[in-house]
């Protein structure tokens, strides 16, 4: 039985960082459920990054309001 890992990462700005670990590790961005629904200014609240071969962990980044040396700014 195959067990499916995720990684949460509190950022600054999801979108710029799931872009960055894409290119990095030759992810892909997976198409996002009910984007359309979503309104322009929450758009960049979250976002993730998926191993197209789904070996390796789904990365998710999600936006928070505190500062986190962790991430790229």
């Amino acid at each position: 039985m195959a067990t499916h890992v995720q990684v949460v990462f509190d950022c600054a700005d999801p979108g710029r960082q799931a872009a960055f670990w894409t290119e990095a590790l030759h992810y892909r961005i997976p198409d996002p459920p009910g984007a359309e629904g979503i309104p322009e200014e929450h758009r960049n609240d979250r976002a993730s990054t998926v191993d197209p071969e789904g070996v390796g962990p789904r990365l998710y980044f999600q936006r928070v309001p505190e500062g986190n040396e962790f991430c790229l700014q």
